[in-house]
């Protein structure tokens, strides 16, 4: 059984973007790009909100047909497409699917023994994307991990990581990367005698 885990950029004064959604000052190089395939080889399912979703579906199809893609992100592209993906959303009609984006479940509510018996049919990771979807799992206590990417950067203002979160929540380190780039992966696991905040 996999775990149950998330991934988000944050800027050293705990933004996970800028005004407007800004997501330019994410440090992304080469390196970063094979820590995203190793991620992506462990992962079974991507579970996304809407705004996440639609980012990725903008992009990622796009990028397999582009002569200039990189190596690297056509490789990020092919094991994304190859996926399982589920979007959770209230608003969105329906997913596009195509020869490039393949494999995409629309569902409308989070629900706590769904997630669970999801996580106990896969083999591997499921990764959470976006962060107010990210808010509503830690809040039902849903997360095994969470991976947060400090970039070298302050931005002033945006979007606070986690803003909402209305109860404590202890966290364990778990691991530490330092990238050349200068970002710096802190992965921390929860502690499991903490309840779980209602839905």
């Amino acid at each position: 059984m996999g775990k149950i885990t998330s991934f988000v950029n944050m800027s050293l004064d705990g933004f996970f973007e800028g005004k407007n959604h800004d997501i330019s000052w994410h440090n992304v190089d080469e390196e970063f790009n094979q820590f995203a395939v190793e991620m992506l080889k462990q992962t079974e399912i991507i579970i996304f909100g809407r705004r996440t979703y639609e980012l990725f579906e903008e992009y990622w199809p796009k990028a397999a047909r582009d002569p200039a893609t990189s190596k690297s992100d056509l490789e990020i592209a092919d094991l994304i497409n190859n996926m399982e993906k589920i979007v959770f959303s209230k608003t969105l009609q329906q997913p596009n699917e195509g020869e490039n984006w393949k494999n995409v479940r629309l569902i409308r509510k989070v629900v706590h023994e769904e997630i669970k018996e999801l996580k106990r049919r896969c083999d591997q990771d499921l990764s959470v994307g976006g962060n107010n979807l990210l808010l509503t799992f830690a809040r039902l206590g849903l997360l095994d991990e969470i991976r947060v990417m400090v970039n070298p950067v302050i931005i002033g203002e945006g979007n606070s990581l986690l803003k909402g979160i209305a109860s404590q929540i202890k966290l364990e380190l778990h691991d530490t990367r330092t990238f050349r780039s200068g970002n710096v992966l802190l992965t921390y696991e929860p502690l499991r005698s903490l309840p779980a905040e209602k839905a």
